[in-house]
């Protein structure tokens, strides 16, 4: 598609919003909480928010700035590597996904696939490391961004739900100017969770066995976790593997390995559940739960959050 017929459709149907007041459902690990009930004013569902810590990802803008993402209602910022903590995006709901882009620009997502109800799509861009915000609101029906695609500090590039093509931004006005990179293959729901030629068999019912595709084509069962359910979240720096799911035998907590030279060499059962690892740009693991946040730090995890 043509930058100018994307940019007259999204003329049209995108425009800046206010900072709009959390709304929206959750019902699977890809949303946040974002609707009080109704009985609940506003300034009461924030005092709510306010005691849930548990956090839906991590990511790293600067070497020292860590941002964790709430589950309930916009971000944790840490300008001092998990010291101390500034709860901020408030007007924002809750947010999927967060990045910054090649000019210093911090570019939030919320968005939701409708099942039952509307989908909707909502960016926001701040211009001042995350401290205030401008909104913007899609139609879903012609243009759905559902990921940042870009990594960090590279020109802002979103997927469009519905056809899994790739857009960027040219300029700093999501309203106008997208245009067509790339397409990706279709995403059915059910593609394995892979890092290089490893991965986890999403098809099979014991989904917690790690699998290696050799040189030769030959595909090995390289390890079964024993003390996980599942694995849901795999990532890989260098020659180390991280995995993490729900833990067995443990209620309501999740598991955790580091596998090196293709051995599990430390285990780890953690409290709290929807664990999900964050690999940054400065390659760091984070783990995100219901219990807060952790640090890998030479193999051992800092509760910098809970």
């Amino acid at each position: 598609m043509k930058v100018c017929l994307l940019s007259l459709f999204l003329l049209f149907t995108v425009c800046a919003c206010q900072r709009n007041k959390p709304s929206g459902k959750n019902s699977n690990s890809d949303t946040v909480n974002r609707k009080p009930p109704v009985k609940f004013s506003y300034e009461q569902w924030l005092k709510q928010a306010e005691k849930d810590h548990e956090i839906y990802a991590a990511f790293e803008p600067s070497k020292n700035t860590i941002v964790l993402l709430r589950r309930s209602v916009g971000f944790e910022f840490s300008e001092n590597q998990g010291k101390t903590w500034s709860w901020l995006g408030k007007e924002m709901g809750g947010i999927n996904e967060i990045s910054v882009d090649d000019k210093g620009t911090w570019w939030a997502m919320e968005r939701w696939k409708g099942i039952h109800e509307p989908s909707y799509c909502r960016m926001y861009k701040s211009v001042d490391f995350g401290k205030t915000w401008e909104g913007y609101i899609f139609s879903p029906l012609l243009f759905f961004p559902y990921h940042i695609y870009s990594k960090p500090n590279q020109q802002l590039t979103v997927t469009n739900y519905w056809d899994n093509k790739v857009y960027s931004l040219l300029g700093n006005d999501p309203r106008h100017h997208w245009k067509y990179i790339k397409q990706l293959p279709k995403d059915d729901g059910m593609a394995d969770d892979s890092v290089e030629n490893y991965f986890i068999d999403k098809h099979l019912s014991d989904d917690n066995k790690l699998y290696v595709k050799r040189k030769s084509g030959k595909t090995d069962t390289l390890i079964d976790f024993k003390k996980a359910g599942a694995i849901y979240s795999i990532e890989k720096i260098k020659d180390i593997i991280y995995v993490a799911g729900p833990a067995v035998n443990y209620a309501d907590s999740s598991y955790f390995a580091i596998i090196k030279n293709e051995r599990v060499v430390k285990e780890y059962v953690i409290p709290g559940v929807d664990l999900n690892i964050s690999k940054t740009q400065f390659n760091h693991v984070f783990l995100t739960a219901t219990t807060g946040a952790y640090l890998l730090k030479n193999d051992k995890l800092i509760h910098i959050f809970k």
